[in-house]
């Protein structure tokens, strides 16, 4: 598809059926996707380090830092030889308040017992907003090395896209994560310190995020995640960046049911991915035409 540096039409399967197929890939490399025993080992070490959190809380702490992996208060990461980052913003969540009450048997015998009042705020800090010694999670840290001029393509299309639709992208401090888009300033921010191809998946991911969940307030954040990553894959597969190594785990830590295909996400997956295809497609076949124009 590629020749001497530019992007060609060709003649193939249509766009269409290559997405369905990457679709498919995708599904296929997640459900079959394990951990590592050394991967595997170091997330038990971690959970048994963490404290266990309800799943309402953690979805709380997501709702307000969606890169949250570990969360924990300030003296427990202390304790941890980790120090919350300078400026960093805690997450509230909730905490069962009791009081004491006397109980008395129907012998007449009395003892003390606590009875649920209600639930008030406590704040706690992800680990992604803190620094200092090396955890168990440190070594399960999966990135995409390289610097190909496929994902180098692909930046400069998710730039113009994001360009157009007012959403600036900037590159620097991303808050401990790969990246993020923010919603409420509809911005892009991607780090600094990653390669050129794992910037392109995650600036792919983020665009994701910004044309599909600006407005998005009924779906959880798995869904989002999955239909971000899921169609950032097949978006940088299309144009020759293979980003399976991460993203076939990313999505499998996302997926509610390990057990479940990406059938529900399916449709949406390539819905969007052809979307954006189609107009990375364009701006690449216009830029195309204006070289031959000059040349």
């Amino acid at each position: 598809m590629k020749k001497s540096g530019k992007w060609k039409k060709y003649d193939g399967p249509s766009m269409e059926e290559r997405v369905e197929k990457l679709v498919s890939i995708l599904d296929e490399g997640v459900k079959n996707f394990t951990y590592s025993p050394e991967d595997y080992k170091a997330l038990l070490e971690m959970k048994a380090l963490m404290p266990n959190y309800s799943f309402r809380n953690l979805m709380v702490a997501k709702a307000q830092y969606p890169n949250a992996s570990f969360i924990a208060s300030f003296k427990h990461w202390n304790e941890l030889g980790r120090k919350v980052k300078k400026g960093a913003k805690a997450i509230n969540i909730f905490k069962p308040n009791f009081k004491k009450v006397e109980k008395k048997d129907d012998n007449g015998s009395s003892s003390e017992d606590y009875q649920l009042i209600g639930f008030g705020t406590v704040p706690v800090f992800a680990y992604e907003q803190t620094e200092g010694d090396s955890l168990p999670i440190d070594k399960v840290h999966i990135k995409l090395e390289g610097d190909c001029p496929e994902a180098r393509e692909i930046i400069k299309c998710a730039e113009t896209i994001a360009l157009g639709d007012d959403c600036p992208v900037t590159y620097g401090d991303a808050d401990g994560a790969n990246g993020y888009y923010r919603p409420y300033t509809h911005e892009i921010v991607v780090s600094d310190t990653l390669s050129i191809n794992h910037r392109c998946k995650t600036l792919v991911h983020e665009l994701v995020h910004s044309r599909v969940h600006r407005y998005d307030t009924t779906s959880s954040s798995s869904e989002k995640e999955v239909v971000a990553e899921g169609s950032a894959f097949v978006v940088c597969s299309f144009f020759g960046l293979d980003t399976s190594d991460y993203s076939f785990r990313y999505v499998k830590s996302w997926k509610k049911n390990d057990d479940d295909s990406l059938v529900k996400y399916g449709s949406q997956i390539s819905d969007i991915s052809g979307k954006i295809i189609n107009e990375f497609r364009a701006l690449m076949e216009s830029q195309e035409e204006h070289l031959q124009q000059t040349a």
